[in-house]
């Protein structure tokens, strides 16, 4: 008897974990109160592209105010809505990034990743012109309230990482520096249908 009751205790142990572990929301961005930027330098001056769509979601945990795991990340953002608000400097964007043949910049995570609080690490792989590489990313969250939360962060990157040659201007006379930073601030809502994933 005694076995029983400790072979169900663990039983129940296990089922509480489980359930901590695999319930999970699915949160989707809202672009409207979303920015990503790209920032580097140049011969000249230094210059910033700002992406002008993208799509994203998560599945995380959110537990007393904190996300406790993330699980999967989706981030995709067409390559050709990086704009600088010149239209030569974003051809040439465009060019380096061979958008003719990788149109999308992407991002993901496909397993658990454990967070439990306000700020962490999560490791993924960024695709860019069609070259793929694992990236940590650190983050600040803002998960007070479970219908929504915030995050932002930075991530410095050499373009010659991802077989992207720097853009020139004016004859090679104006070079852009091989190192950029990616900054981002997101904001994702609470989608109505709780998720529970499969063993």
């Amino acid at each position: 008897m005694k076995g029983y009751f400790k072979y169900s205790a663990l039983i129940g142990i296990f089922a509480f974990i489980a359930n901590i572990v695999v319930a999970q929301d699915v949160y989707r961005i809202q672009p409207k109160s979303s920015k990503l930027f790209v920032e580097g330098t140049s011969t000249v001056h230094d210059w910033q592209v700002e992406a002008a769509e993208f799509n994203a979601e998560t599945k995380l945990s959110m537990n007393g105010g904190t996300i406790s795991q993330v699980s999967d990340v989706v981030f995709i953002t067409p390559a050709e809505g990086l704009k600088s608000g010149k239209r030569v400097m974003d051809n040439k964007i465009k060019d380096a990034l061979k958008t003719n043949k990788h149109p999308e910049i992407k991002f993901t995570i496909n397993k658990d990743q454990t967070i439990n609080s306000d700020k962490g690490t999560i490791s993924g792989m960024l695709t860019i012109a069609g070259q793929s590489k694992p990236v940590d990313v650190k983050v600040d969250f803002d998960a007070n309230n479970p219908e929504k939360f915030g995050v932002k962060g930075e991530v410095p990157l050499k373009m010659s990482a991802f077989n992207v040659e720097p853009p020139t201007a004016m004859m090679g006379t104006i070079k852009t520096g091989d190192d950029v930073v990616v900054k981002f601030d997101l904001e994702f809502q609470r989608e109505e249908t709780r998720l529970t994933r499969s063993n």
